[in-house]
């Protein structure tokens, strides 16, 4: 992999593999709901910027994962990845049980995702190069249409409204 950082957060770093043209999300640590949502609206900014048709989100380096995760990633995040314009997600489960629970829970929420998932980095990789086989590099992809691109701005404002919302919430109980 020949990766490029895009952004860093305290449970994330997000990179661009210039090798095989697509997203890598290293999550590492003990997960809160707080930490992934800021993680989130790093990674819907650089959405913002560029498309990215494939994701390898690796999760072999979580600890452990608070249990409203998957709740908050089904109803504020996920459902807006498409329109992102991705495609295919290699997710690959976190050794803890934790982990393991929050992504089931998370597919049995969003059935027909674009999730696929794994048990090791390896597999991943192997499958998201099956899937980009034949496919032009995203680089050489026109960016998105205009109109897109606006509903996908407002769809990332909007959700920095609810996190904010949300954290109000936390702090004031």
């Amino acid at each position: 992999m020949k990766l490029h950082l895009l952004c860093q957060t305290t449970c994330l770093t997000a990179h661009y593999d210039l090798s095989n043209d697509w997203l890598y999300l290293d999550w590492h640590g003990e997960v809160t709901l707080f930490d992934v949502q800021q993680a989130c609206l790093a990674l819907a900014d650089c959405y913002l910027r560029r498309p990215y048709s494939h994701i390898l989100n690796n999760n072999e380096q979580v600890t452990g994962v608070d249990w409203r995760i998957a709740a908050w990633l089904v109803t504020d995040f996920l459902p807006f990845m498409g329109l992102a314009g991705i495609e295919h997600v290699a997710w690959v489960f976190s050794p803890v049980l934790p982990g393991h629970n929050m992504l089931h829970t998370v597919l049995r929420l969003l059935p027909g995702s674009l999730i696929t998932t794994f048990l090791d980095v390896a597999d991943a990789v192997a499958w998201l190069q099956h899937t980009r086989a034949g496919q032009p590099r995203s680089f050489l992809l026109p960016k998105r249409q205009p109109e897109t691109q606006a509903k996908l701005a407002q769809e990332v404002q909007a959700l920095y409204g609810r996190v904010a919302a949300k954290q109000c919430k936390l702090v004031q109980v």
